[in-house]
């Protein structure tokens, strides 16, 4: 008796796996199993006898045949067919929502940082045997330690406000923006201080914030690119991002412990690699996950690009 179902579990592999078992159950009762791609994603699959597979209209391996496969079973194939669909509209509607947001949340993040370092009341203070001048707000922060901790507190404090009322409407905006202020506040004085030191000759690079900047750019715009085209499957990310971001937590309070160079850059590093990896994985999330919080993803991406932007900063404000 023919029997028929659908396969669509928007994971190209596991696709591939239930199609391979339908079919194996198929000839263990004497029967072909007909595959045929669905306009939404995914695949009709159909059990018909022997006799009848001879004469029907659809092809025994339509889906994978159409990508000038060979064979259904071909994983090299299962991707190229998941690369080639074309996005939904929705899809495409969801993704313009959470870049642009991000967008504009990361134009205040820069804005509120420059306006901070560049529009301020300046005041002059001692830095490292030398007078130089700075933003009053900076100074502050800088000679009395427990506000730099203040601002970050309220950073994190408010990105988990902004996660939680992220399906609040209205606020959920005026949230995300005002964790983009605060965050082009917070990572201010750390930018002032790269610069000074690298005035003064004693960092990696001649301009630390322009090329960590340069290079956080370059690395969101790779990430972007290669998930978009690729399409692959980098739910296995999660895991990782998730036991990273406790290891790399330790070793930020590590640092302060441990006064060492070398201990404090291994911990950039890693941080540095763990924001990216968070970036793939977030990006193969808006492409493939649900479509129900936009905020949420915006935050998200917004949180890792500062992280990445710190950590590389931190690793080109190093001593030669």
């Amino acid at each position: 008796m023919s029997w028929e179902t659908t396969v669509s579990t928007g994971n190209a592999q596991h696709d591939q796996m239930m199609i391979d078992a339908y079919r194996q159950q198929a000839r263990a009762s004497g029967m072909d199993l007909q595959v045929q791609p669905m306009p939404s994603g995914g695949y009709h699959v159909r059990a018909v006898p022997m006799q009848q597979a001879q004469h029907a209209g659809w092809q025994q391996q339509p889906a994978y045949a159409a990508a000038g496969a060979a064979s259904v079973s071909s994983p090299t194939a299962a991707a190229e067919i998941e690369a080639a669909k074309p996005l939904s509209t929705e899809r495409l509607a969801y993704l313009r929502k959470v870049y642009g947001l991000l967008s504009i949340a990361a134009f205040l993040a820069i804005g509120s940082g420059y306006a901070l370092l560049e529009l301020s009341p300046t005041a002059k203070f001692l830095y490292q045997g030398k007078k130089v001048t700075a933003p009053i707000v900076v100074v502050e922060m800088w000679n009395n330690p427990v506000l730099m901790y203040a601002a970050f507190g309220a950073l994190v404090a408010t990105s988990f406000v902004a996660s939680w009322l992220s399906k609040v409407k209205v606020i959920n905006v005026i949230m995300l923006m005002l964790v983009a202020v605060l965050m082009g506040v917070e990572l201010a004085p750390m930018a002032m201080i790269a610069q000074l030191q690298a005035g003064m000759g004693k960092t990696l690079s001649a301009a630390p914030v322009r090329d960590a900047f340069m290079m956080v750019g370059a690395i969101f715009a790779g990430v972007t690119a290669y998930v978009f085209i690729s399409r692959k499957d980098f739910s296995w990310l999660g895991a990782i991002v998730s036991m990273g971001t406790l290891v790399v937590l330790v070793g930020c309070i590590l640092t302060f412990v441990l006064d060492s160079e070398i201990f404090t850059l291994a911990v950039a590093s890693v941080g540095a690699l763990l924001a990216g990896l968070f970036l793939m994985w977030q990006t193969w999330w808006v492409l493939k996950g649900d479509m129900d919080d936009p905020i949420e993803d915006a935050l998200v991406f917004l949180v890792q690009l500062r992280n990445l932007f710190m950590f590389l900063l931190r690793i080109f404000m190093s001593r030669d």
